[in-house]
């Protein structure tokens, strides 16, 4: 239990991380209202609910994204795969001013893993003969390779002056999500690496961003992400 007023909780898809996020909603004193499959967002009749959480797949994610927007219902996205939608996505998300959370990562560990990512970039950046990799490891049902968060933390170091990093994917069962980032020179190989132990902290982490999301009450002139909830 927690402070926080109770909320109606919709989860859309009903695989790994939509049973770990319901477990974890109801820990903390919310409702969940129905758990959905992606074959059911078409339907006209939802539940009533303050905020949806959906983890589907990659060509679903638009769509939950539009039906959402439509019944002006608050959503955390946690799917992955979907970039080449993004900008489409994100204009009607502020022509609509639809509160939209999306984050391709919801553990705090792979936040202040970033964090620390930053700081050890900025530091290193500008002494010469070190080279940068990314590699990431997902269960066998991760289906977008490389994973959102790998990418994204390419992204965060190219913004530092590291471009062409390269990424690499693996997929072994089990495996519920690591991702390394190690320098390189003749001398010396320096490793950064978060490995998730379970789904439970990326679960924590969606329903704190619908916790946040179901409040908010400033403009949605953008994609909110796990920045706009822990700060």
């Amino acid at each position: 239990m927690t402070d926080q007023p109770s909320l109606r909780i919709l989860i859309i898809g009903q695989g790994r991380m939509g049973s770990a996020v319901q477990a974890v909603a109801a820990a903390r004193g919310h409702e969940v209202v129905a758990v959905m499959g992606r074959d059911d967002v078409a339907a006209l009749d939802w539940p009533a609910a303050d905020v949806a959480v959906e983890f589907t797949a990659p060509h679903s994610a638009k769509e939950v994204m539009a039906a959402c927007r439509k019944r002006s219902l608050p959503l955390v996205s946690g799917t992955t795969g979907w970039d080449a939608d993004r900008l489409e996505v994100e204009l009607a998300t502020v022509e609509a001013s639809h509160p939209l959370l999306w984050a391709p990562n919801f553990s705090k560990g792979v936040y202040f893993f970033r964090k620390a990512l930053s700081a050890t970039a900025e530091a290193m950046k500008g002494h010469g003969g070190l080279t940068l990799s990314v590699h990431e490891v997902h269960h066998t049902g991760k289906r977008d390779a490389p994973s959102g968060t790998a990418l994204a933390i390419a992204d965060d170091v190219a913004a530092m002056g590291w471009d062409g990093v390269p990424v690499t994917a693996q997929r072994l069962a089990g495996v519920p999500g690591t991702h390394e980032l190690e320098w390189r020179s003749e001398m010396d190989s320096i490793r950064l690496v978060h490995s998730a132990r379970n789904r439970s902290g990326f679960a924590q982490g969606a329903v704190e961003a619908a916790e946040w999301l179901a409040k908010y009450t400033g403009p949605c002139d953008n994609i909110f992400g796990m920045n706009d909830v822990w700060g």
